[in-house]
């Protein structure tokens, strides 16, 4: 006999039956309701209104009960997680269930209240499913510095788990370790996406970084050897990014900005530094997607150690305030000011 709910998975309950199901005009039992409702709501989410005010009149046991049950479909979690406001002790019950996913874990960890925040930050399994929980986990204002701490103590798990060991990469080349990589970071965008974060932000982020070296992974990573530098480079996050970017290898440093996990409010950032390696700047100047980011070509021909080759291409791209600007900036080669001048006047061309 066809259950309701495959009756519904199926779109063979009538469109009338399934906004009853979801008003609560049907007598089913609450296990039965609240599976049906997920469903429903996801193929329509116009009911959602109702079926969050149906929910509100059901009993905190019988949400609880539905939640903690370890054959609650994934999906049923997912939605109840993101969708629905639920009691702490439902809540709970859900965040504790094997079979949710770590992408959902990841969607809700900076919104997560105080009260269970625990229950993420102490979830082991599914942050080294889903290592970016962490970093959704940094964004939640309720973070306490014991909770802070023990992030900080996954980052230094995941960067150990990130690399192989050293005698493992012996036998390769630089270009297959890192063509590897590659290949692996693209596999983690694709599934994840890239982070998310604004220029200003990472600014922000970096000098935290450095005011705290307590926090970060430097020791870690001044015990690699080259190739697990690469890896590192290529596969790691932001903050690994941030420091491997300055290493004096060029083969490390120019690894960074080829990682398929770097973002744009990054290359921002990196395209101002004037202790990164000429080879970094080349890189950036190369990639047409990022000098389309005004700031980006900016800083680059603001940049005395970005390759002159793009720089003196860049110039006549600049709006004329900042042409004057660079004009009086000493700091950049003296060509650079000259052809600036030439622009301010009229000469362009």
């Amino acid at each position: 006999m066809v259950s309701i709910l495959d009756r519904i998975r199926s779109r063979e309950l009538p469109a009338h039956a399934c906004e009853a199901l979801v008003k609560g005009f049907l007598p089913v039992p609450p296990e039965e309701l609240f599976a049906a409702i997920s469903v429903i709501v996801t193929q329509r989410n116009e009911l959602l209104t109702d079926a969050k005010a149906t929910l509100a009149t059901m009993p905190e046991a019988a949400f609880k009960s539905f939640l903690e049950d370890k054959e609650c479909e994934p999906d049923a979690l997912d939605f109840y997680l993101q969708k629905i406001s639920l009691p702490l002790k439902a809540k709970s019950a859900a965040l504790l269930n094997p079979a949710v996913r770590p992408s959902t874990i990841l969607i809700i960890a900076p919104f997560v209240e105080a009260e269970l925040l625990d229950l993420v930050v102490n979830n082991q399994v599914k942050i080294l499913k889903e290592p970016t929980i962490v970093e959704a986990l940094r964004d939640n204002p309720a973070l306490s510095i014991n909770q802070t701490q023990k992030l900080d103590d996954y980052e230094r798990l995941l960067l150990r788990d990130l690399v192989s060991p050293a005698e493992e990469l012996e036998s390769l080349s630089i270009e297959e370790v890192q063509k590897q990589a590659i290949a692996e970071a693209k596999e983690f965008v694709e599934v994840f996406g890239q982070e998310k974060l604004t220029a200003k932000d990472f600014v922000a982020e970096v000098k935290k970084d450095e005011d705290d070296p307590g926090t970060n992974v430097l020791k870690q990573i001044a015990r690699m050897s080259v190739p697990q530098k690469v890896q590192a480079a290529i596969k790691g996050n932001r903050e690994i990014r941030s420091v491997l970017v300055r290493d004096a290898n060029k083969l490390v440093c120019s690894a960074v900005v080829r990682s398929p996990r770097i973002t744009e409010a990054e290359i921002e950032f990196y395209s101002n530094l004037r202790n990164v390696q000429g080879e970094v700047l080349r890189i950036i100047c190369m990639n047409r997607e990022w000098t389309k980011n005004y700031k980006i070509l900016l800083n680059l021909t603001r940049n005395p150690r970005a390759p002159l080759a793009f720089t003196t291409r860049f110039v006549p791209q600049l709006n004329k305030r900042d042409l004057k600007f660079l004009v009086m900036d000493k700091g950049v080669p003296d060509v650079l000011r000259k052809l600036a001048k030439r622009f301010v006047r009229g000469g362009r061309g």
